[in-house]
């Protein structure tokens, strides 16, 4: 659905090729997905669960396998970084909807800003702050 939002306000750029691209669940629009629903599992497996939560991708892969925390870890970043490169790929392969497309990249790109270092700054948003400054506010130290 977001890939989909991403797309309002494009002007002649959205065009129902376009929207049936978004809809159509493609691959970066998939990758981008699983960037973000493992980025939030992985974070939220670090920093302990509430009782009412429900399985994890981690937990479920730990379940499945049974194998450590450190090795669910190891699999499913590398679920990410195959992830990643669907969505570059998608740069390639849809030239002609770059503008489209990029969306989608950012929108991805967005996630790894947003659980950096395993922290949750969708959830606890007071962690943005800092980093928001880190990044246009404080200088480079050089």
């Amino acid at each position: 659905m977001l890939s989909v939002v991403l797309l309002v306000g494009m002007g002649d750029e959205a065009t129902r090729e376009a929207f049936e691209w978004a809809i159509g669940c493609t691959d970066a629009v998939m990758a981008g997905s699983v960037v973000a629903r493992l980025a939030n599992d992985m974070t939220s497996f670090k920093n302990g669960k509430n009782k009412k939560d429900v399985a994890s991708s981690v937990d479920s892969y730990i379940n499945q396998y049974h194998v450590t925390g450190d090795v669910a870890f190891a699999v499913l970043d590398n679920m990410v970084e195959d992830a990643w490169k669907t969505t570059n790929q998608a740069r390639f392969d849809r030239r002609a909807m770059l503008p489209l497309v990029e969306r989608v990249a950012r929108m991805t790109k967005s996630m790894v800003f947003t659980y950096h270092h395993k922290k949750d700054r969708y959830t606890f948003s007071r962690l943005n702050k800092d980093r928001v400054k880190q990044q246009f506010v404080d200088p480079i130290p050089l």
